[in-house]
């Protein structure tokens, strides 16, 4: 069942790309594109069995508090950063800034690193691997390669294996200015970077686009949260 549904999916999705592209409707190709995502992952994905989304926060839920407290506690003032894999990190990281005025040393981080030192602006935690780390792999592994796809195909990625997981759903739009705007429906209500899901999309985004990204501002809505991201440049900026 999983298949023959992937497979509809699929088909649907190429008619929509192709549909887009000749008649140069934008829309209608990252969605053809996001629906190819969906059915490629619909295919490989067990439809029986799964554990209810309410079920989930309740295995989230205190690991998120203990990341705000202990953010809290450290008086971390910098917005955190999000950290793509690289050399030292494969796995990608979150950094916590202990200053507002922060500079992160790229070549001081590396797995087992929890604390780095240095300067005030060099200082601060690191969370590697971060909270949605095993959904980005997960999506790896079922979808292809995420690491310069660029910000649309790597949103869309982690969206619909999200969506087909039925453990939350992300849209993210680049504005004018280079900002880029994420709306994702999280599983906790603590820290956006704590959060498997809200972590899983800003992780594939920083992927995507190959930067790092300083989370700007945090608005919570009903449902879903509001996260503007802010471009901090390549890997090699900060090396």
């Amino acid at each position: 069942m999983g298949r023959l549904l992937g497979g509809v999916l699929t088909v649907a999705g190429v008619l929509l790309w192709y549909y887009g592209g000749t008649s140069g409707t934008t829309a209608l190709v990252n969605l053809g594109i996001g629906t190819i995502i969906l059915g490629l992952v619909a295919a490989v994905l067990p439809l029986g069995g799964q554990v209810g989304r309410e079920v989930l926060p309740l295995t989230c839920g205190p690991s998120c508090d203990f990341f705000e407290t202990l953010r809290r506690d450290l008086e971390l003032e910098g917005n955190p950063v999000i950290v793509p894999p690289y050399e030292n990190l494969p796995k990608g990281a979150v950094f916590l800034p202990k200053s507002s005025d922060f500079s992160p040393h790229l070549g001081r981080f590396g797995e087992g690193t929890v604390f780095v030192a240095g300067s005030e602006r060099e200082s601060g935690v690191l969370i590697s691997p971060p909270a949605g780390w095993g959904i980005v792999e997960y999506t790896i592994e079922n979808v292809g390669e995420l690491a310069g796809t660029g910000l649309g195909y790597a949103s869309s990625a982690v969206s619909s294996v999200l969506s087909a997981l039925g453990i939350g759903s992300a849209e993210v739009f680049e504005k004018e200015d280079g900002r880029i705007e994420v709306f994702v429906r999280p599983m906790c209500d603590g820290p956006v970077y704590a959060d498997p899901v809200s972590s899983a999309v800003l992780l594939a985004v920083a992927m995507g686009t190959g930067e790092l990204l300083k989370v700007s501002s945090v608005e919570r809505g009903s449902e879903h949260v509001k996260i503007v991201l802010e471009r901090l440049g390549g890997i090699e900026k900060w090396l």
